[in-house]
């Protein structure tokens, strides 16, 4: 498969499976439930783990058709160019415009939530000098290298596990010596057992699996990425999935009266009470690092790369499809989105930012789903013919697709407004750009 523009400058291709597998685990945060896990034991009544199962499951079948789309589309840009050429260019646009939403604000949400720990570590330097300093950082090294991204990626996942592991290890050694009692709380809680309030957390714990799309934005920067792409997405799911599950039942054990728990503390108090000051310490460390830097800069990474694959297309000003000449990364696409981000982690509040970061990915989601249904078994009516591609191009992505739309319709009121209002403002947008739809979307064209 060739690029009619092959003779153009290219993205370095230095990415191996177990690169885009550990980028993936840095973008979704393996010590997220650190910071969101009193948000869950309310309305879950305490059964965590078993949201986080629901959520892993439920995310896997996306996954799925992420995987049929690198496959046969083996390009940066994710569900922008996986819709566009499975479907048509302007749904493709404005699936790309939609999932932008979403990227444009995970990089500030990490930032503000990195900024936050490290203030209240180091209370003298102010929270905007920590924000300020994170972007920079986060910028520079997207611009250096994804090579680089790769390694530094590398050691915060490693750090992340060591902090992971010495939690788990001290709350084994408070069971073994009777301080803590073996439970399954996090799985099942026959007192407080409702299914409604469970499927209600796990809405909310399904947004820990989105970054799993990241992954595909890295395709012309992977070795073999018809293979690795695909392979790496549904490893990543399947591992954060096991590692949330983990930490959360070992947490259930350990506290299972979660009532007691402050809902903004309640992780970082566990940690407290099992380990003492020394591991809370680490843990907060851990969490700078990994929402200021490891994730900020995997996020920054994604959306330059959209915004790189809509640029060379000419469906957005085309500087933003440049690539550097010394270092062969998108340079004016994370540079343009460092100055974005900025503003964003500065004056918006975390809140507001949370109630929409999701609508972009979920809208992404739904239509790639319908686009692989689309694509592989509407027009290819072979499919129809074979069990195998039966399960792969209809039922997975069906049950994709209807996952994605429960967790849709059930999204705020505020991030349906906002969202709808940022739809329409790319649909005015694609009318001016193609003049009432007379002219052509501009896209690369493959050969």
């Amino acid at each position: 498969m060739k690029l009619e523009n092959s003779m153009q400058p290219t993205l370095k291709r230095t990415l191996q499976t177990r690169d885009l597998v550990i980028y993936g685990l840095v973008f979704m945060i393996p010590m997220a439930p650190a910071a969101m896990y009193g948000t869950f034991l309310g309305p879950a009544g305490g059964m965590v783990a078993l949201c986080y199962l629901i959520g892993m499951v439920a995310m896997f079948f996306t996954g799925m058709s992420y995987r049929s789309m690198s496959q046969k589309y083996p390009l940066a840009g994710s569900v922008y160019v996986y819709v566009q050429k499975g479907v048509s260019a302007p749904l493709g646009f404005l699936t790309g415009w939609a999932i932008l939403l979403d990227y444009f604000l995970l990089p500030a949400t990490v930032v503000i939530i990195g900024s936050s720990f490290a203030n209240a570590l180091i209370p003298s330097i102010p929270v905007w000098i920590w924000a300020i300093g994170f972007v920079l950082l986060s910028t520079t090294i997207n611009i250096i290298g994804i090579d680089l991204m790769s390694k530094c990626s590398w050691i915060l996942f490693a750090l992340q596990i060591i902090v992971i592991l010495a939690f788990l290890a001290c709350i084994i050694r408070l069971w073994l010596n009777g301080l803590v009692q073996f439970n399954t709380i996090s799985f099942y809680n026959p007192a407080q057992f409702n299914m409604s309030g469970v499927l209600q957390a796990t809405g909310i714990v399904i947004l820990s699996y989105l970054g799993f799309d990241a992954i595909s934005t890295l395709a012309e920067e992977s070795i073999k990425p018809e293979k690795s792409i695909g392979k790496a997405i549904i490893w990543s799911i399947i591992i954060i999935g096991i590692i949330f599950m983990v930490i959360t039942f070992f947490a259930g054990i350990a506290y299972p009266n979660y009532e007691e728990l402050n809902v903004d503390t309640a992780f970082i108090d566990i940690v407290n009470f099992v380990g003492g000051t020394w591991l809370t310490v680490l843990t907060n460390i851990t969490l700078i690092l990994s929402f200021g830097i490891a994730t900020c800069q995997a996020s920054q990474a994604a959306v330059a790369r959209v915004l790189f694959a809509m640029g060379r297309d000419g469906v957005l000003p085309k500087q933003l499809g440049h690539i550097s000449e010394k270092y062969q990364t998108p340079d004016v696409a994370t540079i343009f989105v460092g100055l974005v981000t900025v503003p964003i982690a500065l004056f918006c509040s975390l809140g507001f930012i949370t109630t929409l970061v999701s609508f972009g990915a979920l809208v992404g989601f739904i239509l790639l789903n319908g686009a692989v249904i689309w694509k592989f078994f509407i027009q290819d009516n072979e499919s129809k013919k074979d069990g195998k591609t039966l399960l792969k191009f209809l039922i997975c992505p069906l049950i994709g697709l209807a996952v994605t739309v429960w967790i849709f319709i059930n999204l705020g009121a505020a991030a349906h407004t906002i969202g709808l209002v940022w739809l329409g403002a790319g649909l005015m947008y694609l009318l001016t750009v193609t003049k009432g739809f007379r002219n052509p979307v501009p896209q690369m064209e493959m050969s």
